[in-house]
C-alpha cells in the first residue's frame, strides 16, 4: 500500500499562521506507521517554527532605549540624581558590605585633620597611600551626589539601534560592533562569567565625544625632596571609527582607513626634547587580533626626519620617554609646593616611565577580565580649580601629587580587575585594578602590580564636565548637538616602587574636534614635518 505523503505549506514571509494553520500542521493521516507520523509531525513543527520566527523577527518593534535594571536589578545601577542618601544603602568595600550613611552635604569643606571620614568612600588602594595624595593645608570640598553626567541622546540611541549585535569571541575579541555600548549594563549582571570583559568593552568604547584635544604638563617627581622633570606640549586622541555622531557617515571620520583612533603630540619643554613629535594609529583589527600592535611614527628633530618607532608593548597612549637632567624646583615655579629649594644643577636624570594619560585606554584582549565588584567613592570628576595650564603654581602637596584642594562628587563606581594572559616577568604589569564610573565609564582611580604582586604605582583621575564651562566648543557640523562630555584634564599617579610618581595638568583639554579637513590633515604623518 502506498503511504499517503503530507506536503505543509511553508508561511509567506511576513506572515503570521492562521488558526487552521496551527491546527492542520500537527494532522497526520492515520495509515502512516507510528514512526513516519513523529518524523512528519516534527517536519510540520519545524517547518511551522521557521514561519513563525520569520513573521516575529519582521513584526518586532525595534530596541527601545535601555533604562538602568530595565532587564533585572543590577548592583551597578545608578542611583537617583542628586540623593546623596538613596533608598538603597550606599555601596561599600568589601563587595557586599553597605557603607556607612553620607555624612555629608554639597558645599561641605574639611582638612587634612578630618580625612577619616573618608576612608569609607575611596579604594583600599588609595587610602593606603593618603599621605601622598592629602596634605596639611588642603581645602577639599564635597560636590553633588550622584550628579547627571550621562552621554548625550545620540550615543544612546546608536546604543539602542545595535543593541544584542556585539559579540564575544572565545578569545575575548569583540566582533560585530558598530556604535554605541557594545553591552549595556542592564542587560547582564555580576553571574554572567563573560562581565568582566563586557564591562572592559564597554570601558574601552565609553562615550568620549571624538576624543580630546589640549595643552597639558607632566611633571615626573623622584622622592620626598622634589626633583622635577617636567613635560610640556599639546597632544590629541581622534577617534576615527566606532564615531556615534556620525551616523549617516557611516560612523567614521574622512581617512580613517580602518584606524579605531590616532593619537599626535608634539613636545614645546625641555629645549632638548622641543619639536619632538609624534603619531599613533590603532588599528581596528586590535579588538579581534591581540597580536596587532599600533603604528608609530615620530618626528626627530636632531635628524630633522620622520622614523618608524617600535611600538610592541604599548598598550595605551604613547607618550615619549627622555632623560634630559633635572631641574630644580625652585625654577619651576608650582611643580612641587612645600618641598622646599634644592640649590644648584643637580646630576641626576629621570626618565619618563608612565605616559601622562596611563589608564585612559585598555586593550581587553589583553586580560582576562572580572568585575569584582561596585563601591560608591568620592572622586574629583568635575573638578573646578584651574591648573596647567591656566594656572602654573597651583599647590600640589609636598609629593606633588595631591588634587585634593578641588571639588570632589560621590560617585559610584565598578571595580575591574584585569591579569595579563601572556606571560610577564620583572617589573612588568601583571595585574590591574581599576575604578570605573558606572553612568558613563569614565576611569576614576587605579592601580597595577608585578609578578611577584608588588605595587607598581596607584593612580587617580580628575575631569571636567562640558557643560559646566563657559564657551565651550560646539560640534563642528552642527552646533546644535549636545556635548555632555568628561574632559580628562588631570591625573596624579604614585610610583611605589621608586617612592616618587608622576602628574598631569591639561585644565583646557576639549572633546570635540576640529573641521573634517583640518582633522585630515592632522592624521597625516606627513604633517608632522609641516610646523618646525
Amino acid at each position: 500500500m502506498r503511504r499517503p505523503v503530507l506536503r505543509v505549506r511553508p508561511l509567506a514571509p511576513g506572515r503570521a499562521p492562521t488558526a487552521f494553520q496551527f491546527r492542520s500542521a500537527w494532522y497526520v493521516p492515520t495509515t502512516c506507521s507510528r514512526l513516519a507520523r513523529l518524523r512528519l509531525r516534527w517536519l510540520a513543527a519545524a517547518s511551522l517554527a521557521l514561519g513563525v520566527g520569520a513573521a516575529l523577527a519582521q513584526e518586532a518593534p525595534k530596541g527601545k532605549r535601555h533604562e538602568d535594571a530595565a532587564v533585572h536589578p543590577v548592583p551597578w545601577t545608578f542611583p537617583p540624581i542628586d540623593s546623596c542618601q538613596p533608598g538603597e544603602s550606599l555601596r561599600g568595600w568589601p563587595p557586599g558590605t553597605d557603607a556607612p550613611a553620607f555624612p555629608f552635604h554639597t558645599g561641605d569643606t574639611f582638612s587634612m585633620e578630618e580625612l577619616d571620614a573618608l576612608k569609607d568612600f575611596l579604594p583600599p588602594y588609595v587610602w593606603e597611600q593618603r599621605d601622598r595624595f592629602f596634605y596639611e593645608g588642603m581645602q577639599l570640598e564635597i560636590g553633588r551626589c550622584f550628579a547627571d553626567y550621562s552621554p548625550p541622546s545620540f550615543y544612546r540611541a546608536a546604543t539602542a539601534a545595535h543593541v544584542g549585535e556585539p559579540k564575544l569571541a572565545e578569545d575575548g575579541g569583540l566582533v560585530d560592533y558598530t556604535a554605541g555600548l557594545p553591552f549595556p549594563p542592564d542587560r547582564f549582571g555580576p553571574e554572567d562569567p563573560e562581565a568582566g570583559a563586557k564591562w572592559a568593552w564597554n570601558f574601552e568604547l565609553r562615550y568620549q565625544c571624538a576624543g580630546f584635544w589640549g595643552d597639558f604638563r607632566t611633571s615626573d617627581m623622584v622622592g620626598r625632596d622634589g626633583r622635577v622633570e617636567p613635560f610640556v606640549g599639546e597632544i590629541f586622541r581622534a577617534q576615527t571609527a566606532f564615531r556615534s555622531d556620525r551616523k549617516s557617515k557611516d560612523y567614521k571620520v574622512p581617512g580613517a582607513r580602518g584606524k579605531h583612533w590616532v593619537v599626535g603630540g608634539m613636545l614645546k619643554e625641555p629645549f632638548d626634547a622641543r619639536h619632538y613629535s609624534w603619531r599613533q594609529y590603532r588599528d581596528v583589527d586590535h579588538m579581534t587580533d591581540p597580536d596587532r600592535s599600533d603604528d608609530l611614527h615620530a618626528y626627530l628633530p636632531d635628524y630633522r626626519r620622520v622614523r618608524r618607532v617600535p611600538a610592541s608593548g604599548i598598550e595605551g597612549v604613547y607618550m615619549p620617554s627622555f632623560s634630559v637632567g633635572v631641574i630644580k624646583p625652585s625654577s619651576i615655579s608650582g611643580l612641587v609646593g612645600g618641598a622646599g629649594s634644592v640649590g644648584g644643577a643637580m646630576a641626576a636624570t629621570i626618565t619618563t616611565k608612565r605616559s601622562g594619560f596611563e589608564g585612559v585606554e585598555l586593550r581587553p584582549l589583553l586580560y582576562e577580565m572580572r568585575v569584582l565588584g561596585v563601591q560608591d567613592v568620592l572622586t574629583p570628576i568635575n573638578a573646578r580649580t584651574p591648573a596647567y595650564p591656566v594656572d602654573e603654581n597651583r599647590e600640589f602637596g609636598p609629593w606633588g601629587l595631591s588634587f585634593a584642594s578641588d571639588r570632589w562628587d560621590l560617585r559610584r563606581a565598578v571595580v575591574l580587575e584585569g591579569r595579563a594572559k601572556a606571560s610577564r616577568s620583572g617589573d612588568q604589569m601583571v595585574r590591574f585594578i581599576q575604578h570605573v564610573d558606572a553612568q558613563n565609564l569614565v576611569p576614576l582611580y587605579y592601580a597595577s602590580w608585578d609578578y611577584n604582586d608588588e605595587p607598581i604605582d596607584v593612580g587617580m583621575f580628575v575631569g571636567r564636565w562640558s557643560e559646566d564651562r563657559e564657551d565651550y566648543p560646539r560640534w563642528p557640523d552642527d552646533e546644535k548637538r549636545e556635548v555632555r562630555g568628561i574632559d580628562t584634564t588631570g591625573a596624579a599617579f604614585a610610583n611605589l616602587s621608586v617612592d616618587g610618581g608622576w602628574r598631569r595638568e591639561s585644565w583646557e583639554m576639549i572633546c570635540i574636534p576640529p573641521k573634517d579637513a583640518a582633522l585630515k590633515r592632522d592624521l597625516s604623518v606627513t604633517n608632522l614635518t609641516k610646523r618646525r
